[in-house]
């Protein structure tokens, strides 16, 4: 007998920026930070213009930062008896897969009050959703997934 029961959630960061207007973005704080920073020396404050050099150099490094995670992405595949979580980081791709009957779905509650969804069987685990998703989407997804998983038992 051939069932097939496809289900798939995906998570990815909230990139709303594209690389275009970071650009534009950074491109009109180096002209107005460039153009403060000269008034300043014009004055006799020429201490300003290092300060004003290294703030766009913090600027730029924090922009890299997260557009170099713009493209991470968290995926749960569950098809037929398997339930597939894929992980994205820095194009680092991991792959982890369980046998639906085994596999069991866990909400836990950290201390600083937010939950963290695991996804695991036997003695292997996996967190899923850590950057990508609130509380509130965690719990909806781990709803979701022991109905779906409560199916293919």
């Amino acid at each position: 007998m051939l069932s097939i029961c496809e289900t798939q959630c995906i998570t990815r960061p909230n990139a709303s920026a594209s690389a275009e207007s970071v650009s534009k973005l950074l491109l009109s704080l180096l002209v107005l930070s460039g153009l403060i920073a000269l008034a300043f020396l014009h004055m006799g404050a020429w201490m300003v213009l290092p300060f004003a050099g290294l703030e766009l150099v913090l600027v730029v490094l924090a922009f890299v930062v997260v557009m170099r995670h713009a493209s991470d992405y968290e995926k749960i595949t569950i098809v037929q008896d398997q339930i597939e979580i894929e992980q994205s980081v820095l194009g680092k791709i991991k792959h982890v897969r369980f046998h639906c009957y085994w596999a069991r779905v866990t909400l836990r509650e950290g201390e600083n009050g937010k939950t963290s969804l695991w996804i695991g069987s036997h003695d292997q685990e996996v967190e899923f959703g850590r950057d990508t998703m609130d509380n509130a989407q965690r719990e909806q997804v781990a709803s979701h997934l022991k109905r779906v998983l409560l199916k293919t038992k």
